[in-house]
């Protein structure tokens, strides 16, 4: 089998300079199964119904898809910029994050305050403080936020003195290991203890393997590339454990002792398969005139995220329609309605706070300017083993009670 079949290694893929064809088609496919299934329903179209299917039936799925995806971008630069300078700064890493999501989320939380329906005391202070996954919350889709924001400050505060204190590569790499592996082992005992599934799916300490699955896969693409490469040839098997995850988690479910916690890693490895078999892949372009709808979903999946039932029940509203009706107009109104919230999101707020948080805070690393680039980044040297290195909403589970 040639080495470069199935997947590029060195040459690149025809470009936009802004963002990366491959890596958007990711995000839109997470989207979509976040879209199907809060807003997917028997509408009486075979073909609606038959796009619909993924997301209805597994779409709670979507969050792990954004986490692994997540946590690959967010490691390789924290690896890239360590790689560069020697260092890690937190702070800086920390406040660009900020300056990312804060924008589209605190925009929502006031408006949705000024013209929700729900109590303020219901969900305002906790999304505003990132606890909502542990304080409960009305506005339940935001519950994944908080997860990652807790996993990404943690890597911020503590990587940095890994760093300081020697770390190797190989040991950050064992203790992401050991992350996912107490992940499924917390599950485990608390689903054994009588912990609710909502509670086994929303809590940090429960839901941190994805993430690290995510850093993981970065950790192994900077410091081993060939490994990595090697990883990206298994395409059939890669293809096959997508197959088995899908029919497992639309199956299986995310509830019950064997959803809420197997069900939680079948989620992430199925979501790690499908980026291994995407990125960098020479199908993504090929097949342009499927992945490039997709992808532009992608670009816009953190404003779609944010904004999408309550701008579906918005609009609903005015024509007197209930979420739950799933007629083909009634599911144009929902999913036409969510996508024009995100997109106006994000370019009147994210993209303008984006461009002044790069002239106050400028990508420093390879890595993070090429984090939403087409072109592959270049392959990276191989680091000295006593070197230590370390590498954007994410998604929800149907609205729980």
């Amino acid at each position: 089998m040639p080495a470069n079949r199935g997947h590029r290694t060195d040459a690149p893929a025809p470009a936009s300079r802004t963002r990366r064809l491959d890596l958007d088609v990711v995000r839109g496919l997470a989207i979509l199964l976040a879209l199907g299934w809060h807003f997917g329903g028997p509408s009486g179209n075979v073909v609606l119904d038959a796009l619909q299917w993924p997301g209805e039936h597994f779409g709670w799925a979507g969050v792990d898809l954004f986490f692994v995806l997540s946590g690959f971008l967010m490691g390789r630069l924290v690896l890239g910029e360590h790689r560069r300078t020697g260092s890690f700064d937190g702070r800086r890493f920390t406040l660009r994050r900020v300056l990312k999501l804060w924008p589209v989320l605190y925009l929502f939380l006031a408006v949705h305050a000024l013209f929700g329906a729900e109590p303020l005391g219901s969900y305002l202070w906790q999304n505003a403080l990132h606890v909502q996954n542990f304080a409960g919350t009305s506005l339940s889709h935001l519950w994944s936020l908080a997860v990652e924001e807790h996993f990404y400050l943690v890597l911020a505060l503590l990587f940095p003195l890994f760093v300081k204190r020697g770390g190797s590569l190989e040991l950050f790499a064992g203790i992401l290991a050991g992350v996912i592996a107490a992940a499924l082992a917390f599950r485990l005992l608390g689903s054994w203890a009588g912990v609710s599934d909502v509670r086994l799916q929303w809590r940090t300490y429960f839901r941190l393997d994805g993430l690290a699955a995510g850093v993981l896969l970065a950790v192994i693409s900077i410091r081993w590339p060939q490994r990595f490469d090697a990883l990206q040839r298994l395409r059939w098997l890669w293809v096959g454990v997508a197959a088995l995850g899908v029919w497992f988690l639309a199956a299986v479910g995310k509830s019950g002792p064997v959803g809420s916690t197997l069900g939680f890693t079948v989620a992430w490895a199925t979501a790690a398969a499908v980026l291994l078999l995407t990125y960098r892949a020479t199908w993504v372009p090929r097949l342009r005139w499927v992945t490039a709808p997709v992808a532009a979903l992608g670009r816009y999946s953190y404003g779609i995220y944010i904004w999408h039932i309550f701008a579906a029940d918005a609009v609903l509203g005015w024509f007197a329609l209930d979420r739950d009706v799933s007629t083909p107009f009634a599911q144009a109104v929902k999913y036409g309605s969510a996508i024009v919230a995100g997109v106006a999101a994000t370019l009147l707020v994210e993209r303008p706070v984006l461009r002044l948080r790069d002239r106050i805070l400028p990508p420093g690393t390879d890595a993070e300017q090429r984090s939403v680039s087409d072109a592959p980044p270049p392959a990276p040297a191989v680091l000295p083993q006593e070197i230590p290195v370390l590498h954007a909403p994410v998604l929800p589970a149907r609205l729980a009670a």
